[in-house]
């Protein structure tokens, strides 16, 4: 998966579990708590196995980087 198509990702499980979180928080059902949880694994998981470098494999952090931490690549000229 490309690094572009990984952020969206990322914005789009964070929309998830934010809307899902604000559900919860006005209804208090628990029927909106187990998909806030569900979005929080995934976003979890989304990042520690697809946010890396293309070029090294080290995870890029919490940051957008422009340029890897590891092998000081610049991460906008992907093919």
């Amino acid at each position: 998966m490309k690094l572009k198509q990984v952020k969206y990702l990322i914005y789009a499980l964070m929309g998830g579990c934010i809307l899902m979180a604000a559900l919860f928080g006005i209804t208090n059902s628990i029927v909106f708590l187990w998909p806030t949880l569900a979005f929080a694994v995934a976003l979890i998981g989304v990042n520690l196995a697809w946010w890396r470098c293309p070029h090294c494999g080290r995870h890029l952090g919490r940051d957008d980087p422009k340029y890897c931490p590891g092998c000081g690549r610049r991460l906008d000229d992907l093919p």
